[in-house]
């Protein structure tokens, strides 16, 4: 697109500047911003606001999809789906799929669960922990899903390949050494989501960097969380959301669980994970920092 090439040189603009380039009203600019947050300006000392790059390539997109006629609502949600798949590939691009990967979707296929489990035990001893995880599970389960979504895989293939690397994480887990005075980290599941692989990956990754961790099963009360936080009073805590279904059934979620970071100062609460990362480009928590990489968490 043009307007990459354009903006690209020029580290900020002012929104006069970003009118012009767009085509798009610095009122109606405002207004989006305003109202969708679909662009995030920065605010100079002196109030003015100045924009990037992308999002400049952002409201050209708005405009297209609108002079297309295709709803606010529609052309929002498209554009955040697209900055999600973009990150998401930009992650996981950074690491190769191992070997193992097509041949436990080979064993997938045919429900063979004990294959399984084999192939990951071997490729957990080949390339240790901390890669394991990043270039065989995180990409069978992508695998998994799209064979899933696709149609390609019935329910209980998906089911017996997502229970065989649950089971043999929370093995791995259960046999992790962590020293006693390890920094502890609290790890949750928002209410009403039910897939906690991701976040068992996540907590896996952090004892890797050192941590002790707790971590909560799936879709607990919301009264829960707060019960644990002010109980165990760790250094951090992680909340996860891999679908949109949590924000869904619970409209003030992001604000409620917002309230509790606030009560916790000395605590540093995070919340990641694919749906979480959707739903924050739209409702920002305060007092929650939003990431997408663990090594954001680990490098805090």
């Amino acid at each position: 697109m043009k307007v990459v090439t354009i903006v690209s040189e020029i580290s900020k603009l002012y929104i006069k500047d970003v009118a012009k380039i767009t085509g798009v009203s610095e009122q109606l600019i405002r207004k989006w911003e305003k109202r969708y947050q679909i662009v995030q300006p920065e605010r100079l000392d002196n109030g003015y606001r100045v924009y990037s790059a992308n999002d400049v390539n952002t409201l050209v997109e708005l405009k297209k999809l609108r002079d297309q006629n295709v709803s606010m609502k529609d052309a929002v949600q498209t554009i955040l789906e697209k900055k999600i798949s973009d990150t998401i590939k930009k992650e996981t691009a950074k690491v190769s799929e191992s070997p193992f990967v097509q041949e436990l979707i080979e064993s997938g296929t045919i429900y063979d669960a004990e294959t399984i489990i084999h192939h990951l035990k071997q490729a957990h001893h080949q390339y240790g922990l901390a890669l394991f995880l990043e270039n065989t599970v995180r990409p069978f389960l992508e695998r998994v899903g799209d064979l899933w979504e696709a149609k390609t895989w019935d329910e209980s293939q998906e089911s017996i390949s997502s229970l065989a690397v649950r089971d043999y994480l929370t093995e791995v887990d259960r046999h992790f050494q962590i020293k006693d005075d390890a920094p502890h980290v609290l790890g949750f599941c928002l209410p009403g989501e039910l897939h906690d692989i991701p976040l068992q990956i996540l907590m896996l990754q952090m004892k890797v960097a050192g941590w002790h961790t707790t971590r909560i099963a799936a879709s607990p009360k919301f009264s829960s969380i707060e019960k644990l936080v002010n109980s165990l009073q760790p250094e951090v805590v992680l909340l996860s959301a891999s679908t949109l279904i949590p924000f869904q059934k619970t409209e003030s979620l992001i604000k409620d669980l917002d309230l509790i970071a606030k009560r916790y100062p000395n605590i540093d609460f995070y919340i990641g994970g694919r749906g979480a990362w959707e739903y924050t480009q739209i409702i920002k928590p305060k007092y929650i920092k939003v990431r997408f990489d663990v090594n954001d968490l680990i490098d805090r």
